[in-house]
């Protein structure tokens, strides 16, 4: 091979590699999900009325509150929340059959958050909670 021969083959390879890197962050695979804050969205931003889910009736049912937590009753003033961000590679997972499925490797959780199959390495985060029966407020974080 010639030296003009290298060095147009080389100056090709490079523009394939500028292209390559200038079209995506990098990375292989989905975007992890970067939940919101909520706090800056508005000062009632984690306070929930529990009769606006009717579903939260049922003790143990899994309830999306909003796009990233996920609530269920487990007694009569008491619940439980749950992040819905995947441990493995901060995907969004989704509700189904009252489990957590992450659609983007087939990791799966149970209703508490514990990893069911993975390739999720831990549970889901918990979220603290705290519920006013006098107002039916339930507040997140």
């Amino acid at each position: 091979m010639s030296r003009r021969e290298f060095l147009a083959k080389s100056a090709v390879a490079a523009a394939v590699v500028v292209v390559a890197v200038g079209c995506g962050n990098g990375q292989f695979g989905p975007t992890p999900f970067t939940a919101p804050n909520a706090r800056g969205s508005g000062s009632n931003a984690n306070i929930f009325v529990v009769g606006n889910y009717p579903a939260l009736a049922t003790a143990g049912t899994l309830v999306m509150v909003d796009s990233y937590r996920a609530v269920k009753r487990t007694g009569a003033q008491t619940f439980a929340a749950y992040s819905m961000i995947c441990t493995h590679q901060g995907c969004l997972t989704a509700l189904s059959n009252n489990t957590f499925y992450c659609p983007c490797h087939g990791a799966q959780f149970d209703s508490s958050g514990h990893v069911i199959r993975g390739p999720a390495p831990s549970p889901l985060a918990t979220i603290a909670t705290s519920y006013d029966p006098t107002t039916d407020q339930l507040t997140l974080g």
